[in-house]
């Protein structure tokens, strides 16, 4: 059956929109990374008047073609949101569709913590030293040295103070600026939403000759698939990914795979227990444990790891990986 003329015309106006949206997003995001290229002057000139265009422009659009744009920018193709498969895809449905409310508990650093010691013991934490509800409240002079202070509702908003720091109103400034971002408008990460600002302090944890090793368990349903492993973070980082045999699995994940052995933790069994109970009841999670003096300890839970447009190589393994999440998805 032919479509009507005013259907056809409807469909050939927003089809059309859609495009044009799209493609001037994608030329915008393009020329972001141009200047990076560029020299530092112009290139800080030019960033300084494009920013708040294109954050004005971002926010005007829909949610669903957020992350239609960030797909493509990263993976040059458009997710199928309708019947995703492939890992990035399903946490790009998830950031549209999957409201479970306690998923911000759990990514709010605070309440998760709380929620950890709860359930594994205080032992299971970092502690924490004290929480504000903003930078002012902050008094460097009783601060315990070395610290890290973080924002507690999105990700690499973190300040590492050795001692009291000279200059305190730039720490202040710079956190005023965590406590200002919105971390779901830039992913559409919606957890993130529901969670108030806050800052936390905790005490800063003495590492080895590859820094703190992060031990990230990617989750499904309860069962461990993979172990993510990075080393070297502040200085050259690697990643690996180990299965629960601690195979190391030839897939890399935005950052190079190490080229020296990493042994297993010594609880490793225990670290596949715990991120199996944490895991449990959710389709998806990533538990972030680290392994101190012989001790577990908890670092976070992470339901949308690398906004999801992180690159796979070989790209197979987004699919593989994607297998994995026994998402019931409606279409």
């Amino acid at each position: 059956m032919e479509m009507p003329v005013r259907s056809r015309r409807y469909f050939t106006a927003h089809y059309s929109l859609f495009v044009g949206m799209v493609a001037l997003a994608w030329a915008m995001s393009r020329a972001s990374v141009r200047l990076k290229r560029g020299t530092r002057a112009t290139g800080r000139g030019l960033k300084w008047l494009l920013r708040p265009a294109w954050r004005a422009f971002w926010r005007l659009l829909p949610r669903q073609l957020h992350v239609c744009i960030d797909h493509l920018r990263f993976h040059g193709t458009l997710p199928n949101l309708k019947n995703p498969s492939t890992f990035s895809e399903k946490i790009m449905y998830r950031k549209l569709h999957d409201l479970d409310p306690r998923m911000p508990l759990l990514i709010d650093k605070i309440s998760a913590k709380e929620q950890m010691a709860e359930r594994f013991g205080k032992e299971f934490v970092i502690p924490t030293l004290a929480t504000f509800e903003s930078e002012a409240e902050i008094d460097f002079e009783v601060l315990a040295y070395p610290c890290v202070l973080k924002a507690n509702h999105g990700s690499d908003m973190n300040v590492f103070l050795e001692s009291r720091p000279l200059d305190e109103g730039k720490v202040r400034r710079g956190l005023r600026g965590f406590m200002r971002r919105k971390h779901h408008e830039s992913s559409e990460e919606w957890a993130y939403s529901r969670v108030r600002p806050r800052l936390l302090a905790e005490p800063f944890i003495a590492s080895g000759e590859h820094g703190l090793i992060d031990y990230k368990f990617h989750t499904f349903d309860g069962k461990v698939f993979a172990i993510q492993v990075d080393v070297d973070r502040f200085t050259d980082h690697k990643r690996c990914f180990f299965d629960t045999a601690w195979k190391r699995m030839p897939v890399e994940l935005l950052y190079p795979r190490a080229n020296f052995e990493i042994p297993p933790p010594e609880g490793l069994q225990q670290m596949l227990t715990y991120a199996s109970q944490i895991g449990l009841g959710f389709e998806y999670v990533r538990v972030d444990l680290y392994e101190v003096d012989g001790k577990i300890k908890f670092g976070e839970a992470t339901f949308y790891p690398g906004a999801g447009i992180e690159q796979f190589k070989p790209q197979e393994y987004d699919r593989i990986f994607g297998a994995q999440w026994g998402q019931a998805v409606r279409s």
